[in-house]
């Protein structure tokens, strides 16, 4: 994919084309940016024009857009650099099979070279990656460009020790290099990383936009995603695609809780954990290679969203309007909520809610993790009614 490709990321796009036309580029980049906007896809688009043989000025039309099927969201009517799709390295890079482009992701430890390492499941991205697949390899001469280029994906999981392995390269970065780190959370990537790269944000999605692109679900179920991700498509389609279905869990979910008694909590715990080892399978299917562990986390931090975004809904619903929330399809769910909760309630809950993700993520007990987010919100709302 080209740049020029690159659809509701104008702003992201026209500085990296820029800094390339006028030679300013910098040495390295953070892309930062909430999970499924087009961060890797653009960080893969700059890769290809930055290890392309032939670069060329692409023309755009009058409104900003390439002359090819493409649209962004708005356009600045100029002529923009971009790869030229034809050179042997950009026909490699669109194979995935580049000498001189590296992915690195937490999962390489599967792939070290020391057994040692290939046994372990890092939930934090470690400098043993860090080490065996960038710095040793950015010593290496390019093989076929002029530079390499190495895009770090989830750079929010480098721990201290990584980050530290790595100011040396994002300062003076060996052979033409360039490194792009991936952000989700900003704030932890430490002061002396950022200081030493080039920050380029990346926006959310507009939910027409996002409906748009995902004509294979309705617009009741895509409006929702769009809503629930904060303007992730990719977040959306990923999980318009799960089996069993996302909204239909979802639903499900959100009608058992608005009608949830204390001793229906045990059974609703365990329907959730094993509905969510259903999902994560699922997923596993869909990001070959991904980590089981991690997906796992994942696909039950998506109930407890589920439920922060009705406590949400909660809170505005009163002055926002019923087609203005997020679970705008099940706005009597959300009355109910209210009903039992209250806006001030329903506020202190979704703390609640994110000490549970705190409690997903550190690995607790996942049979007592729900059971006591259950009961926490059940005990909140009789002491409250």
């Amino acid at each position: 994919m080209k740049l020029g490709d690159i659809f509701c990321q104008d702003r992201a796009v026209n500085t990296l084309t820029r800094a390339f036309e006028t030679g300013r580029l910098a040495h390295a980049y953070i892309f930062d940016g909430i999970d499924g906007i087009g961060r890797f896809t653009t960080a893969k688009a700059f890769a290809r024009l930055l290890l392309c043989k032939s670069p060329e000025i692409a023309t755009l039309s009058r409104n900003g857009t390439p002359r090819n099927d493409k649209t962004p969201c708005t356009g600045q009517g100029a002529k923009q650099a971009d790869s030229c799709g034809k050179c042997e390295s950009c026909r490699m890079l669109d194979a995935d099979n580049h000498p001189d482009f590296h992915h690195i992701y937490k999962e390489l430890i599967q792939f070290s070279s020391d057994p040692t390492n290939r046994k372990k499941q890092p939930i934090d991205l470690p400098i043993d990656v860090i080490r065996e697949f960038l710095i040793e390899k950015i010593q290496i001469r390019p093989s076929l460009s002029a530079s390499k280029v190495f895009v770090i994906s989830e750079s929010e999981k480098l721990n201290a020790a990584s980050q530290n392995a790595l100011l040396k390269v994002l300062e003076e970065p060996p052979n033409k290099s360039f490194i792009i780190l991936l952000c989700s959370k900003l704030d932890n990537l430490l002061p002396t990383t950022r200081s030493r790269s080039q920050i380029v944000h990346f926006g959310p999605l507009s939910e027409e936009k996002i409906i748009e692109k995902m004509p294979e679900v309705s617009q009741t179920e895509a409006r929702y995603l769009a809503r629930l991700t904060n303007g992730s498509l990719g977040q959306a389609q990923i999980l318009s695609k799960l089996e069993p279905s996302f909204y239909s869990v979802k639903k499900e979910f959100l009608d058992r809780f608005s009608a949830l008694q204390i001793a229906d909590t045990v059974d609703f715990a365990q329907w959730i954990n094993t509905t969510a080892g259903k999902l994560t399978e699922s997923w596993l299917k869909l990001k070959a290679g991904a980590s089981k562990s991690d997906l796992g986390r994942t696909a039950k931090k998506m109930f407890v969203l589920s439920l922060i975004s009705a406590f949400s809904d909660a809170m505005k619903v009163s002055f926002a309007g019923g087609e203005k929330i997020t679970n705008f399809d099940q706005s009597q769910q959300v009355k109910s909520i209210v009903q039992k909760f209250g806006q001030l309630g329903s506020a202190d809950l979704i703390e609640t809610c994110y000490e549970t993700i705190r409690f997903i993520d550190a690995s607790v007990n996942e049979k007592l993790v729900f059971e006591h987010l259950l009961l926490t919100c059940l005990n909140y709302g009789i002491i409250k009614v």
